[in-house]
């Protein structure tokens, strides 16, 4: 005989309350880092595949490497913490729970193919604002079993730019059934003290209201560095002593290497090698030339064999007596709605990219997903 579960409302924090509240068939919980919207979306999964068992009930998440990183692991730990029994389908991704036969699909967002399929009752979107309006549409014209006993679609997310989910947040010409809630990153009472702390001095005012405050601002306006003042640029000679390094972007147009040197909390750039139509033999051996056996960071891409040389780039810098350290891939893109002008001027994207590359691997900016083990709400006999 399956045991019978309930939520307990009192365990969630205010914002989650709020929102698992909404009276509203398009329910939105817009958040930042750490304030529990993953966690909350997982539970309401749950409950739906309970509430209208048999019918599946979907989540959708922008990827499904992202979904394994945090909604199938919550709704896992969730029940795995309840007693309850599941099975987890990895090839289908898919859900069972026997004890009330409730069935949840996750589906990706990049793969338009997984979001069709029979009639729903109820579906989530993970993190919405990082995939196109189109999977919003989609999800949502699947809404119809005639048999629900209820139909809603709930959305969590961090801000991403102005786009298409400002304008939903807004919901200005009353197009949806809409109800939006904002949950703080401090107001996770279960967060450490310190991660909240690191987030602050991490951000700067814009990216402290977006990513901490869940609201909408706009984070990039044109540019790729938006602190950078032209008016600050000043020529500096690389101090007695200092070592030099070297990012590198590998372009046929432009193959590029900016150089810079490490001063106290800064990173000042003062030269670049810039050449185009050019090997990375040509590019290793005008940096030889000058700052022999340096440190360089180039592009996680070229650990990769080319059919024009018997080796990779990394292996083409290494012998010619370079120390070469890079990610094991790209790092990931948050800034993917930014308004970065690769026609007019591509050699200035090659330079920020191989820049880029140096600063992040040498100063990586550490974000946990999420908290394991603290966030309220969970499943009770």
């Amino acid at each position: 005989m399956a045991r019978r579960f309930v939520i307990d409302r009192g365990r969630m924090l205010a914002h989650q309350r709020a929102f698992w509240e909404l009276p509203n068939f398009v329910k939105l919980l817009v958040g930042g880092y750490g304030c529990g919207k993953t966690h909350i979306g997982a539970l309401r999964s749950i409950w739906s595949s309970s509430f209208n068992a048999p019918i599946p009930a979907l989540y959708v998440s922008p990827t499904y490497k992202q979904a394994k990183k945090t909604v199938v692991i919550s709704i896992k730990e969730i029940l795995s913490r309840a007693g309850v029994r599941y099975r987890y389908n990895k090839t289908d991704h898919e859900f069972f729970i026997p004890g009330w036969n409730g069935t949840i699909w996750i589906a990706s967002g990049d793969e338009p193919e997984s979001l069709k399929g029979p009639n729903l009752a109820t579906a989530g979107i993970d993190e919405p604002f990082l995939m196109k309006e189109e999977i919003l549409q989609v999800v949502l014209s699947r809404l119809r079993h005639p048999e629900a006993r209820l139909r809603e679609l709930f959305l969590t997310g961090t801000p991403e730019q102005l786009n298409w989910g400002y304008e939903l947040a807004q919901n200005v010409d009353g197009r949806y059934d809409l109800g939006t809630v904002i949950g703080r990153t401090a107001d996770n009472v279960h967060l450490p003290g310190q991660f909240v702390a690191m987030l602050e001095r991490a951000f700067d005012e814009n990216q402290r209201a977006a990513y901490m405050e869940g609201r909408f601002v706009n984070l990039v306006a044109g540019r790729v560095y938006r602190h950078f003042e032209r008016s600050m640029v000043a020529e500096r000679a690389v101090p007695q002593g200092t070592a030099v390094m070297a990012g590198i972007d590998f372009n046929v147009d432009y193959l590029t290497a900016e150089l810079f040197f490490v001063a106290g909390e800064g990173v000042h750039f003062f030269d670049e090698i810039r050449l185009s139509d050019a090997t990375t033999f040509e590019l290793a051996e005008r940096l030889h030339e000058r700052f022999p056996g340096i440190r360089v960071f180039p592009d996680p891409s070229g650990r990769d064999r080319r059919t024009s040389s018997l080796g990779s780039d990394f292996t083409i810098l290494r012998d010619k007596g370079f120390t070469v350290e890079a990610r094991a891939a790209h790092p990931p893109v948050r800034w993917r709605n930014g308004e970065i002008d690769k026609v007019t001027n591509a050699a200035l994207t090659h330079a920020s990219d191989a820049a880029g590359y140096a600063v992040e691997k040498l100063f990586p900016v550490r974000l946990p997903e999420r908290v394991y083990g603290r966030e309220p709400g969970h499943w009770r006999a």
